[in-house]
């Protein structure tokens, strides 16, 4: 079966039990109804992945997250973005996801058949204008899912994604205008 997490959690809405909080909408910081809904979404993602299930599919924000790792944040939003995956597995699976002294944990619960075991790696470079070569302008973080059998033997290493984030536009370091460009002023 594959898990739609719009389908699963709904539209966010008051009436759904949803407040407002801090959200991304259309490269802005918003307060916006369901606002840090990405922050289950995103734990989720990291579960699925360590439980080795198959990703169907995933998006990453426009702007990096503090919660989770580079590459392994899954953002949604009602309409789309979607986080989806498949249970790939022989068994069937159990999602157990909670809240406990302000932080949220997600569980995936399966039968181990083989005693087999993932780790996530990731390879981070920055991204730079096209236009300015020199002025960084986001971060790429390329993800890798490593599976190990029992013993500690690398079994298969898998690109999983590609996740590119931009900087907040404060915080890009534009080149001046040169000296030739600047408008000369006149006394009159």
């Amino acid at each position: 079966q594959t898990f739609s997490y719009n389908d699963v959690v709904g539209q966010r809405t008051k009436a759904n039990g949803f407040k407002e909080a801090g959200a991304y909408s259309n490269g802005q910081v918003v307060q916006e109804v369901g606002g840090g809904i990405c922050q289950t979404s995103s734990t989720l993602y990291c579960a699925a992945l360590f439980a080795n299930l198959e990703i169907t599919q995933r998006d990453c924000h426009m702007f990096a997250v503090g919660y989770v790792p580079w590459g392994m944040d899954a953002t949604v939003s009602w309409g789309g973005p979607e986080f989806r995956f498949k249970n790939n597995r022989d068994y069937p699976i159990e999602i157990k996801a909670y809240v406990q002294n302000g932080s949220v944990t997600v569980e995936i619960w399966g039968t181990d058949v083989d005693g087999s075991y993932v780790e996530m790696t990731n390879s981070v470079s920055t991204v730079y204008s096209s236009k300015y070569p020199s002025v960084a302008v986001g971060t790429k973080a390329i993800t890798y899912r490593n599976v190990y059998d029992k013993d500690g033997k690398l079994l298969s290493r898998t690109k999983e994604d590609v996740s590119v984030y931009n900087y907040h536009p404060e915080d890009i370091k534009w080149p001046s205008p040169s000296p030739s460009a600047t408008p000369k002023q006149t006394k009159t």
